[in-house]
């Protein structure tokens, strides 16, 4: 007998197993006694008891890593831990579900989900989610961002181009997570790290060369862009706006006060 799991009643004649588990299923047998004889009921004549367990209510899975930031082209490996007694295993990101592919492998018994190559689109909230005839449950989940570029940079421009005017300079460059940004002006250090250069005011002291580099310190990959800038000495004096027109395509006014808006010029280092 286990103490108080396994009761008989005064006269022995009933047994009662509370808390049952699953080491409590099996055949169960009475005995009887006398001061001539002994007996034990056997199977054949219909006294066995079988005990039949079941399925537990399935706790809530985890997925491991909980969050993570992966590279892209690299290899994300997600584990669904669980209890070993659920039937199934299934996958979902941003809950839709998952099924095996050219791009996603799953290990034979679901647990453990391989996604090569990675790219921008595998980011996403991931789950699993386990399950047996009498429940199913799906856990909370793991946050996966993919690191990526940039690739390439732009400058973009607002405001008129014309002495005394202000004019922001702002650098443009797709990029997880955010890249870190530097301004030279003509091959100087302008002291910007934001991703704007802004100037209160224009002078002839601004022309020249504007550089930005952005810098993404995961990927380690940095993507440059420049514009030129110009006192122009003839023609009429107000610029047009600077829009976000292609790579090596420029807008130049022509005045005594006005300025000559370079090419931008976008490489990646």
């Amino acid at each position: 007998m286990e103490g108080e799991r396994l009761v008989l009643s005064s006269d022995n004649r009933t047994l009662t197993v509370m808390n049952v588990t699953r080491g409590d299923a099996g055949a169960y047998q009475c005995e009887v006694r006398n001061p001539v004889s002994t007996n034990r009921s056997e199977p054949s004549n219909g006294h066995m008891v079988t005990l039949s367990l079941f399925p537990e209510i399935l706790p809530k899975p985890t997925v491991t890593p909980n969050q993570t930031l992966v590279l892209e082209n690299r290899t994300l490996t997600l584990t669904c831990n669980g209890s070993p007694s659920a039937d199934t295993v299934l996958w979902f990101r941003d809950g839709a579900s998952l099924v095996p592919s050219e791009r996603l492998g799953l290990s034979p018994d679901n647990r453990t989900l391989t996604v090569p190559n990675v790219i921008r689109g595998d980011a996403g909230a991931y789950q699993c989610e386990v399950g047996n005839p009498v429940s199913t449950n799906r856990s909370e989940p793991s946050n996966i961002t993919v690191a990526y570029g940039p690739d390439s940079a732009k400058i973009d421009q607002s405001g008129s181009i014309t002495l005394g005017s202000p004019l922001t300079l702002t650098c443009v460059a797709d990029s997880v997570p955010a890249p870190s940004y530097r301004w030279v002006l003509n091959g100087t250090d302008a002291k910007e790290t934001g991703s704007s250069l802004t100037i209160n005011s224009i002078t002839q002291d601004h022309q020249g060369m504007y550089m930005c580099q952005a810098h993404n310190p995961v990927t380690n990959l940095t993507a440059s862009a420049s514009v030129d800038v110009r006192l122009s000495e003839s023609g009429t004096r107000k610029c047009p706006t600077w829009g976000r027109g292609t790579a090596g395509a420029g807008a130049r006014c022509r005045g005594s006060q006005g300025w000559v808006w370079g090419g931008a010029q976008g490489t990646l280092g």
